[in-house]
């Protein structure tokens, strides 16, 4: 991967805090069909008031699919100080251009690389749609070329792929 030059480096005051979760298990990642977008790609979706990122990583994946995760980041230092503390790592922070109510918004979205906590009998769990998305289902990452995928998403797996050949315990 080579570093470039960004043409707008800029974030508009409309722009929008997201979360997503990259899921990975088993070779397969977890996808939701959004009903807006039209296209298949991480579950994910806005920051509630006074929410952190990684909090609104999780709530949005059970929201959306109904399977709970966890995020796989390396461990962080308690600072011991409600005032000034140390999140988890996100994977990546991506910008993409988004249409909500008919006018274009920026979504800053922070991807967290997750996996998620398997039933005892180690299969992954069946994930179910909520009202927001059309599908939410478990593909296998070779089928990924095959889908409709939202911007970014591509690029964004193969990051967090890349990032699970480096976590031998997963």
């Amino acid at each position: 991967m080579h570093n470039q030059l960004i043409p707008d480096q800029s974030i508009p005051l409309n722009a929008h805090f997201t979360a997503s979760a990259v899921i990975i298990a088993q070779g397969q990642i977890l996808l939701i069909h959004h009903k807006r977008i039209g296209a298949w790609l991480p579950p994910g979706g806005h920051l509630d008031e006074g929410e952190l990122p990684h909090q609104a990583c999780l709530r949005e994946v059970l929201e959306e699919t109904g399977v709970e995760c966890q995020i796989v980041a390396d461990a962080v230092p308690d600072t011991g100080d409600l005032e000034a503390f140390i999140l988890p790592a996100p994977l990546v922070m991506h910008r993409v251009l988004a249409h909500e109510n008919g006018s274009p918004v920026i979504h800053m979205d922070i991807a967290y690389l997750c996996r998620p906590l398997l039933e005892l009998s180690g299969e992954l769990p069946r994930p179910a749609a909520s009202d927001e998305v059309w599908g939410a289902r478990w593909v296998e990452l070779s089928a990924l070329p095959r889908l409709q995928l939202a911007k970014n998403v591509t690029e964004i797996v193969q990051l967090a792929v890349d990032r699970l050949a480096r976590f031998s315990d997963l």
